[in-house]
């Protein structure tokens, strides 16, 4: 007998291959006096704090990331380039969390953890369509039963993924403050084709 996955989701995961530079620290750190109270964590109040001149590099580094994921998993045969459009920082105390949630107008969606240790950090992805008329009892999970999937995570740790993806932080635990940078990632060029009325010009 075999066992094949059928469409599943990709979860890109990678590190930065590099500590961040003190200027780029400090960028970070001058966030944390303008934030606000999100559900169950703080963020910043700038959402595009990879367009900051101090981290272009890191925003470079990035999105080479991106550009790696859509070779190797979305493979486009058009001529498309993805970019990062919104950037913030995320900031979570010991009993704070993130709620579920997905991200809309985005294609891709990315984590950057700045500050973490993976004994206390992680994130956790729910499977799409949970709602099964019949529930059963399980005793060993595995990739086709289980409902959410969940990530240790720590400092340089890179993850991207379908924007549509639902994601949450459980309650943190520990005495660091997680901080963690997300993005979302959009793209230019042409997509669809003319021969199937589709062709859209972004």
């Amino acid at each position: 007998m075999r066992i094949d996955q059928l469409f599943p989701q990709p979860l890109y995961f990678s590190k930065l291959e590099r500590g961040l530079t003190k200027e780029e620290l400090r960028e970070i750190n001058r966030h944390k006096a303008k934030t606000y109270k999100n559900s169950g964590n703080i963020t910043s109040d700038d959402t595009y704090v990879l367009e900051n001149k101090a981290l272009k590099n890191l925003k470079k580094h990035l999105h080479t990331k991106v550009m790696n994921y859509f070779d190797k998993i979305v493979c486009p045969n058009n001529s498309i380039t993805p970019y990062i459009t919104q950037s913030w920082i995320n900031y979570t105390k010991n009993n704070q969390f993130h709620h579920r949630h997905s991200h809309a107008n985005s294609y891709v969606s990315g984590v950057f953890y700045i500050d973490a240790q993976k004994e206390v950090d992680s994130i956790t992805f729910y499977k799409p369509n949970t709602d099964e008329t019949i529930k059963l009892n399980t005793n060993k999970y595995n990739m086709f039963n289980a409902t959410s999937f969940k990530f240790p995570v720590e400092t340089g740790n890179i993850f991207l993924f379908r924007s549509s993806l639902v994601h949450g932080v459980d309650k943190k635990k520990g005495n660091n403050i997680r901080t963690s940078l997300s993005f979302n990632v959009f793209f230019k060029g042409t997509i669809g084709n003319k021969e199937d009325l589709a062709e859209l010009i972004i």
